[in-house]
């Protein structure tokens, strides 16, 4: 078990990560290059917890890049992937 903790300790920033901005976005992204979602779509502000293991809901703030003045609010759960993360649930996803 000590193992564990000292990799954590280590490589900290992934071990206690949170979902930021960029890893929402690019999550997005992925799964907006595969599907017919609006790949105009730009994070501004994103909130997550998580619930221990590697799985977080996310309060997000977003515009479209067509109509910038016009904000916009959604809950997603993410989860981590890989070297990154995957969205499961929110923005379109079903």
């Amino acid at each position: 078990m000590w193992h564990g903790k000292w990799l954590c300790a280590l490589v900290a920033m992934y071990c206690n990560s949170t979902p930021d901005i960029a890893g929402i976005q690019t999550a997005y992204e992925r799964e907006a290059s595969a599907t017919l979602h609006d790949k105009s779509l730009q994070v501004l502000q994103a909130k997550c917890q998580g619930d221990g293991t590697d799985k977080f809901v996310c309060e997000l703030t977003f515009i479209l890049k067509g109509d910038p003045e016009r904000s916009y609010f959604d809950i997603v759960s993410v989860a981590r992937a890989g070297g990154g993360w995957e969205l499961k649930g929110g923005l379109c996803k079903r």
